[in-house]
């Protein structure tokens, strides 16, 4: 599958502060979601619900989280924050 960063994302990202674990933890999640592979449990993937609905997110650690969406044969990654950021 091609990974694609809405510009939210790439905005998020140059703000957040993420450890070199949490960072590992992305380019392993990315690699895997462009694989067409699930992830591990230890990410808790699940769909959101609300205003999020088709939506899912994975967490990296900490309050740390990311929300991606499946289209087709492409994974958009939309947002990564902590739930206080991205769900005000």
């Amino acid at each position: 599958m091609k990974i694609k960063r809405h510009k939210q994302f790439i905005k998020d990202l140059r703000k957040i502060r993420l450890t070199d674990g949490q960072f590992q933890k992305l380019a392993k999640c990315i690699t895997l979601l462009a694989e067409g592979k699930p992830l591990p449990a230890d990410f808790r993937d699940h769909e959101l619900i609300g205003v999020w609905r088709g939506f899912r997110e994975f967490h990296l650690g900490g309050d740390v989280l990311v929300i991606y969406r499946s289209c087709g044969q492409e994974i958009v990654l939309v947002r990564i924050g902590t739930h206080s950021q991205l769900f005000k």
